[in-house]
């Protein structure tokens, strides 16, 4: 006699989806359109052809192969709903040269949409609680051909959790999985004051959960950009970026989304490799999201912590993001 509430998980699902990213959500697995990173958030998310940390798991795997130090580790935690305490997002990455053969690295994703009451459907008593969730692991490779140039694969396993067998009313466990694959390139030009990088996201089957013939396809995705240090001496250091995004995810018979096209650009100063600004812009006219972004980080030899501001749809609270990451 107990009532499903799966779609109570939906409805927040859908509510995350809007308020999490500056993209429309019209695919599965919502922690992909994610970005991970303060700094990159505080850059207004413009950040492919950036990539020097852990984080190029996620962002460009083949930035991997342009890492200075041999250990790279990075996480970042943000709460995705000002107002809801456990809904929340965590990310960790770590990379390691390896002699001879380039650099491997690994990254969690841990997505979650918080507790979800379950009641009588004769009553409003509340009968159990269940959390919905989402982790994806991966594994990833980036190596440098020439001085020039790399190249770089991120394989992913995706795992949503909606809600347990228990919970439905069908008696079925509410959850789907897939693999993804990224894929990723950079080229160094203008003795390497200019970076131009490219990625392909997110490529892979899509995921079902209870029903097969409503799976939905994953955020595949098209990114482009630059990154351009315009000044760079034993104090100062001032880098300019932007990223194109195209969505590839075939859509239909929603009239919301017209382009499918976000435009990321922002700006980083850095003074004695010891204080950090930054100040980006987010345009996304599908999600309704155009402002600005912005934040700031301190380094202590070989630890920075990051912290970000972004931009929402209108009407929304804005998030603050905060990431630390170590070389060694």
């Amino acid at each position: 006699m107990r009532k499903s509430r799966v779609f109570l998980a939906l409805l927040v699902i859908g509510a995350v989806a809007q308020v999490a990213s500056a993209q429309v959500s019209i695919g599965g697995a919502q922690s992909l359109y994610i970005q991970p990173g303060a700094r990159p958030a505080g850059m207004g998310d413009a950040f492919v052809a950036v990539v020097d940390d852990a984080s190029a798991i996620s962002w460009n795997p083949a930035g991997l192969g342009y890492l200075g130090a041999k250990y790279n580790f990075t996480l970042m935690h943000t709460q995705l709903v000002p107002d809801w305490d456990d809904v929340y997002y965590e990310y960790v990455a770590y990379a390691q040269k390896v002699e001879g053969l380039g650099t491997i690295g690994g990254s969690i994703i841990y997505l979650t949409y918080g507790e979800q009451p379950m009641t009588n459907p004769e009553s409003p008593d509340i009968v159990g609680y269940f959390t919905s969730y989402e982790v994806i692991p991966s594994v990833a490779y980036g190596t440098t051909i020439g001085k020039n140039f790399a190249l770089g694969l991120n394989l992913k396993f995706v795992y949503v959790h909606l809600a347990p067998a228990w919970a439905t009313q069908d008696q079925q466990k509410g959850e789907g999985s897939t693999f993804a694959a990224d894929f990723g390139a950079l080229y160094k030009m203008m003795k390497g004051s200019l970076v131009l990088g490219a990625a392909l996201q997110h490529v892979g089957p899509k995921i079902a959960y209870i029903d097969e013939e409503q799976a939905d396809p994953l955020p595949r995705n098209l990114k482009f950009g630059f990154g351009w240090t315009i000044l760079n001496d034993d104090m100062n250091h001032l880098l300019l970026v932007g990223d194109y995004n195209k969505s590839l995810v075939i859509v239909e018979d929603i009239a919301d989304i017209t382009t499918g096209v976000i435009l990321n650009a922002g700006a980083e100063y850095e003074y004695a490799n010891l204080l950090a600004l930054r100040l980006g812009y987010v345009y996304d006219e599908d999600g309704d999201v155009k402002g600005f972004a912005y934040g700031m980080g301190l380094k202590y030899k070989s630890w920075a912590f990051v912290i970000a501001n972004v931009p929402q749809a209108d009407g929304l609270k804005r998030p603050f993001r905060f990431s630390l990451t170590a070389t060694f």
